[in-house]
Formats: C-alpha cells, structure tokens, sequence
C-alpha cells in the first residue's frame, strides 16, 4: 500500500475557514472547532486511502482538477475533491455533495 503525503490547497483551506465560520454562527465554538477538526483527520486519511480512488468522471469535480478524484465525508455531506501528484495527495476543493450533479 502506498503512502502519499497530503497537502491542501489554498482553496480548501479558504473552503475549510468559510464553513468554520458558517458554524460558528450555528453552533458553540467548541462544536464548531471539533467539527473542522474531523474534517481535516478525515482528509489526512487520503494519505492512505487516495489511491483507491478512481478518476472522476463528474463534469463539477473534472472543472476543479482534470485529474481529479473525489472523497465524500463520513457524513456525506461533503466532496472533498483530490488530486494525486507523484508522492502527494493534493486536496484542491472541499464543496458540499449536493453541488455535484454530475
């Protein structure tokens, strides 16, 4: 089993800081800080699991990354969007999973 190095583009990460905001207003700091802390434990899973990943064939994900992959959340109600380079798994977008339609 291969082991990439995870990175997070700086879109995710503004994607990661607009949804922590988002909960700041829905719910305590506490819950908030914990929910993003999930988020980012999840996708420094991919440093294990993005290469069971196949390509997407999504038109939404595809205009993100032409190499791109896809991941939904324990939850599933969001697309953490991939690619890998080399040794790297770089996380371009983390988008909500009603926006993917295919």
């Amino acid at each position: 089993m291969r082991i990439y190095e995870v990175r997070i583009s700086h879109a995710a990460l503004q994607d990661i800081a607009q949804l922590r905001a988002f909960l700041d207003e829905m719910m305590s700091e506490e819950g908030a800080i914990r929910y993003a802390n999930n988020m980012r434990i999840e996708i420094k899973m991919l440093s294990l699991y993005a290469g069971l990943y196949g390509k997407t064939t999504s038109k939404t994900f595809l205009q993100i990354h032409p190499e791109a992959r896809h991941m939904v959340s324990h939850n599933r109600r969001w697309d953490y969007v991939f690619h890998i380079e080399g040794d790297y798994v770089i996380v371009d977008r983390i988008i909500p999973a009603r926006m993917n339609k295919g």
